[in-house]
């Protein structure tokens, strides 16, 4: 676990602080209950290497206050997971009593811990930061200082997973949804830790006499590391649901790209957008779904104005449209071998069928009918498939020349 507590975690937690800052102080308040929660968990961490706790030791002449800072950051960490899912949801108490009710029994706890420290502890110079509680678990007041912990600990942290379980079905599936239950087993488990230390410290009746910081207990040092991860991971899975919809979104520019570029060129009556290299196209920041909905609409118009060439090259040598084949797919290859022959000049294509248009009503049948039809185009540019000889018409004639 030492690893874990005394880097991964503090770097990951004050990654996600820096991260969240412009939304903090330019969002809503459900943004600011975050940040607050990050940074005061952020600062738990960050106590606990003992380089950190010799520079306290070192700033302050205190040798164990450390031990104040982390717990005072935990509370202040569970009051602000506790704001963060009332706000956020709407759910839970909001009235202005509850909320002044909150605030006064987080700032009273914080109150009682910084007491009892000062006025009441036996701190000693010599040892580590972490044996002002471990080694006198037996005392009175290390006893009333850990309750305070434990009596605020458990109840927020019951109240906060009883919220976020409670509104896991008001979010959408996938990852937004995933990301709530992490946040709620989090603070499920730090239930059970606090459980488990009640019980584990109802146990020390009398002062340990080791010299070291006191019993190491595996199964106190691992539930914190279980509850800051499901914490950590239910924090990251929603931002990681908008990164995998812009690769996604990105996947479908790139694998459009061909056919789109081709037409750019063959229907110039076309309002296709900025003329953007495969590569480059790559680089540029922010939403791109509709920049994907855009480019599938412009390859929809530029078909439709080769149809329109088509039909009317049949109409004039006496040949009509075409049905489409049966199968999705075969339609698909169908559309790419014409509009490969299309594009690129086929002389032996003649003036055959034209495939008829899609059948997609919704924007996203649409776009999902084009990247078939642009991998079929992509395998017949890359000359990986054969068209077929009669499944396209030459389009690229002077409307002189079809009208005869």
């Amino acid at each position: 676990m030492y690893p874990v507590y005394q880097f991964t975690l503090p770097a990951v937690l004050w990654m996600l602080v820096i991260w969240r800052a412009p939304a903090a102080f330019n969002g809503s308040r459900p943004s600011r209950c975050l940040w607050g929660f990050l940074v005061a968990l952020a600062v738990t961490l960050t106590t606990r290497p003992p380089a950190v706790e010799h520079l306290i030791r070192v700033a302050t002449g205190s040798p164990d206050l450390s031990v104040l800072i982390k717990h005072i950051a935990g509370l202040a960490s569970n009051f602000f997971m506790l704001e963060y899912v009332i706000a956020l949801h709407g759910r839970g108490p909001r009235r202005a009593a509850a909320a002044r009710l909150r605030i006064a029994v987080a700032v009273s706890a914080a109150l009682a811990l910084t007491l009892l420290f000062v006025f009441f502890f036996e701190h000693d110079p010599d040892g580590p930061a972490s044996r002002v509680t471990d080694a006198h678990l037996g005392d009175w007041a290390v006893r009333l200082y850990e309750g305070i912990v434990y009596a605020y600990l458990g109840p927020s942290s019951a109240l906060t997973a009883r919220l976020f379980w409670s509104n896991r079905r008001s979010v959408p599936r996938g990852l937004l949804r995933a990301g709530v239950v992490c946040l709620a087993g989090g603070c499920a488990v730090a239930v059970v830790y606090t459980v488990y230390r009640v019980v584990f410290l109802a146990g020390q009746h009398s002062r340990t006499q080791v010299p070291g910081p006191g019993t190491f207990d595996p199964v106190s040092e691992t539930l914190p590391v279980l509850s800051l991860v499901l914490l950590v991971v239910g924090l990251v899975l929603p931002p990681l649901r908008i990164l995998a919809r812009h690769l996604r979104d990105q996947y479908a520019l790139w694998r459009l790209h061909p056919l789109w570029s081709d037409l750019l060129h063959a229907a110039p009556e076309v309002a296709f957008g900025p003329r953007v290299g495969r590569v480059r196209d790559l680089f540029i920041l922010g939403d791109r779904t509709l920049d994907v909905a855009h480019r599938a609409f412009e390859i929809r118009d530029a078909c439709l104005v080769l149809r329109d060439r088509c039909a009317a090259a049949a109409n004039a040598t006496g040949e009509g449209s075409g049905a489409p084949l049966a199968g999705e797919r075969s339609h698909a290859r169908a559309e790419a071998a014409w509009l490969f022959a299309a594009l690129h000049g086929n002389t032996d294509a003649g003036h055959a069928a034209v495939p008829l248009p899609s059948n997609a009503r919704t924007p996203g049948e649409e776009i999902a009918w084009l990247l078939e039809v642009a991998a079929a185009y992509g395998k017949l540019s890359r000359g990986h498939d054969a068209p077929p000889p009669a499944a396209a018409a030459r389009v690229r004639q002077e409307p002189a020349d079809t009208a005869s």
